[in-house]
């Protein structure tokens, strides 16, 4: 990768050598996340169900917000992402009564679940310590580094990533990251980045690597920070998402 991207997702509290997470150890709000695989021959049925499903969910008075995201650039171009934040482990069961309630769930596998391929369901949490996002910026593109820990490097890793944040802060760096950790299947960390547009995604004018080496005043200790870093993990993947807000909850109720 040209540069360190620094992206929208979060890093494990990594309380175990293992990267276990214990649910009851988890205060940060968490992100309701769905990911949904289709073949590309219904993709058109399956958005018009999906929007349909959406504007259902908010008819019926849904608190929660839907953010749907769908791949750009990577080998998921028939994957959506749907995302809602915020909830937490006391907030699950309070929805769920309300879904059971609007009869969300058959309005689902009547409209929608036909089109899916494949589906898998988690939770995911963002490291706010280690994250730096402007939210007066409106991202319509994200930037994610998926990577995947090697066992046992939970501490080795917490540690690096500190380290790059904090030095990332300190030299004021101009793009929007977030570090997101997976809660549920193989360990998953994501590190995104926030674009307001494609031009948006040009390398800045002095790299990640070169400021860091002119902060630490070495480039050997600044390829050494790099190194560690990477040495955390067993396998990285890159790619850009697009929100989809087409797709996603709607503002509005449906006019009667």
């Amino acid at each position: 990768m040209k540069k360190i991207q620094l992206s929208l997702s979060l890093v494990l509290m990594l309380c175990l050598l293992s990267f276990g997470l214990k649910a009851e150890e988890n205060t940060t709000p968490l992100t309701d996340v769905w990911v949904i695989t289709i073949d590309n021959v219904h993709k058109q049925a399956f958005e018009k169900a999906l929007k349909e499903h959406m504007q259902y969910r908010v008819d019926k008075g849904e608190q929660v917000n839907w953010n749907v995201y769908t791949q750009v650039i990577g080998e998921q171009l028939n994957t959506y992402v749907l995302r809602a934040c915020c909830t937490n482990w006391d907030k699950i069961s309070e929805h769920n009564a309300w879904s059971k309630e609007a009869k969300t769930s058959k309005h689902w596998r009547e409209k929608v679940v036909k089109y899916i391929k494949h589906r898998e369901h988690f939770y995911s949490k963002v490291d706010s310590e280690n994250s730096s996002w402007d939210t007066s910026k409106q991202f319509k593109y994200f930037s994610v580094d998926t990577l995947y820990p090697k066992p046992g490097e939970g501490f080795k890793m917490q540690a690096s990533i500190k380290a790059i944040s904090d030095a990332a802060k300190q030299m004021q760096w101009p793009e929007s990251w977030s570090w997101n950790s997976r809660i549920g299947g193989k360990p998953m960390l994501q590190l995104v980045v926030g674009h307001e547009s494609y031009a948006d995604m040009m390398p800045q004018e002095k790299s990640f690597f070169v400021r860091l080496s002119e902060q630490m005043n070495s480039k050997e200790d600044a390829q050494q920070l790099l190194e560690e870093y990477g040495e955390n993990f067993s396998e990285t993947s890159y790619s850009i998402w697009v929100h989809r807000k087409g797709l996603s909850s709607p503002d509005t109720i449906s006019k009667k």
